[in-house]
């Protein structure tokens, strides 16, 4: 075999010079406008710039397919930028990343990251086609129609999973506690997330669920807020479980409405000064405050989250969040459309906690249902028997039942409707699929036209509702 050396007899012809030329314009593009001439040549950036320029020649004298010169370098740039860390990424085309973050777009409807080198899903959206097809948040994408994502970029990743409403797309899932991957094939649609649902649930108790902090949430969370204190209720569940984050200044503003005028909510460290964030506005409606995060609870939700528990606004209740507390900052490079997005700094909770890559840990850790207890939830979704159950007793059925369960003895009407239920459950435990008593009760609530069935049947809104009552009781 024969090696080939940087003595085999290459020369520095016109040919080689226009590779180191390009060597250094591909560093150049990366580099901030204010950077000077002076800072980029230092020796051992041109030794790296030269070592660049010989592979790049190598490559192009000796490999034996023809290169594309513009895949190489996208390469070159994009594994850069991966190894330094999960979230900066080069952007070929700015105008099309600008218009990436609309609330509307055909695609799978789940916010994806880094995590650990690998692509992992953050969260996904509820009733939109990755979360309605079984994807859960941790779920490791190992492939994307056949192709490994070990060296894929988020945005190249996004690239290929979004498309025509219609069209779909199979991805290779990793899941924890899982022997092998699991396929899945997704269609694509038109993805609608709204930013903020508001109800009154249970013994009147305000329940807000914020999906992500876009411009207008602070407004739509102020407008719960004020519907709150017109029907006096009890306390406030904030849920904050599957959020990925969104604008900082929404964030901030949501905090503020739960904590006093000039108390820290959040500041970062990084390039540049370090820089405060405090709340601000007006002292609010002090309610009894249970804040809910999960594993998909991100970036904005941390921040939300990590104030209120540190100033002991509230109970932060739920599992460790996703722990992504960076700052990215895009910068459109010049003679370019193209533009790259680094990290510029990290946020910090008013105690001083950085939560990036650690997470927020709840005062309170409650489980929803386990993975076991989803799947058999996916295997009810649409299911002929719940269906027959619900148009047989009413679409009312889970509040019947209820009632029911706390009837007297020889209340036949009630007895009937338990004894209905108990032959659901028989039937369904004769096709294998085992669920406690809320587990079905979700299932149901998932048919039912009340949206408010599927919250007072969540495990995690239940124990909400729970100590919510107990902070009432050493309140007074």
């Amino acid at each position: 075999m024969k090696l080939l050396t940087a003595s085999s007899g290459l020369q520095a012809s016109p040919k080689i010079c226009f590779y180191i030329l390009l060597s250094i314009l591909l560093l150049s593009t990366l580099l901030p406008r204010g950077w000077s001439s002076e800072e980029i040549t230092d020796d051992k950036v041109l030794e790296s710039l030269a070592l660049l320029s010989d592979v790049l020649m190598h490559v192009h004298q000796y490999h034996l397919e023809t290169p594309d010169n513009q895949e190489i370098i996208t390469g070159a740039i994009n594994g850069m930028l991966r190894k330094l860390d999960p979230y900066s990424q080069f952007i070929p085309d700015y105008l099309e990343f600008q218009t990436q973050n609309q609330g509307k777009y055909g695609g799978l409807g789940m916010q994806i990251g880094i995590r650990e080198d690998m692509l992992t899903v953050i969260t996904p959206f509820k009733n939109n086609p990755a979360a309605l097809a079984g994807v859960q948040s941790g779920d490791i994408i190992s492939q994307i129609e056949g192709e490994s994502t070990a060296t894929m970029s988020v945005h190249d990743a996004v690239d290929v999973l979004r498309g025509e409403p219609g069209t779909s797309v199979s991805i290779t899932i990793i899941r924890e506690n899982e022997s092998r991957p699991i396929e899945v094939t997704i269609t694509r649609d038109v993805i609608r997330i709204p930013s903020v649902e508001q109800d009154i649930i249970g013994d009147n108790i305000g329940y807000i669920k914020i999906n992500q902090f876009l411009q207008t949430t602070p407004n739509d969370v102020d407008n719960a807020l004020t519907t709150f204190k017109e029907q006096n209720v009890r306390g406030v569940i904030l849920d904050l479980r599957f959020n990925p984050g969104g604008l900082l200044t929404s964030a901030v503003d949501i905090a503020s409405d739960f904590l006093t005028p000039g108390q820290l909510v959040v500041y970062s460290k990084g390039v540049g000064a370090p820089e405060n964030f405090p709340a601000k506005g007006i002292k609010r409606e002090h309610f009894p405050l249970i804040v809910l995060v999960n594993q998909g609870s991100a970036s904005a939700s941390e921040i939300v989250a990590g104030a209120i528990k540190e100033h002991g606004r509230g109970l932060v209740m739920g599992g460790k969040t996703f722990g992504k507390a960076s700052v990215q900052r895009v910068f459109q490079l010049s003679n370019s459309k193209s533009a790259v997005k680094l990290t510029v700094a990290r946020y910090y909770t008013p105690n001083g906690v950085n939560i990036d890559k650690v997470g927020i840990i709840p005062d309170v850790e409650t489980a929803g249902f386990s993975r076991s207890e989803q799947q058999m939830q996916l295997k009810l979704q649409n299911h002929e028997k719940l269906k027959t159950f619900v148009d047989q007793n009413g679409d009312d059925v889970l509040a019947k039942l209820t009632s029911a369960e706390h009837a007297p003895r020889d209340d036949q009407k009630a007895d009937r409707l338990r004894r209905s239920y108990q032959r659901l459950n028989d039937a369904l435990a004769e096709e294998q699929i085992v669920l406690s008593d809320l587990g079905i009760k979700y299932a149901l609530a998932q048919i039912t036209e009340t949206t408010r069935d599927e919250l007072e049947h969540d495990p995690q809104i239940v124990a909400a509702m729970n100590q919510l009552k107990v902070l009432e009781l050493f309140a007074n």
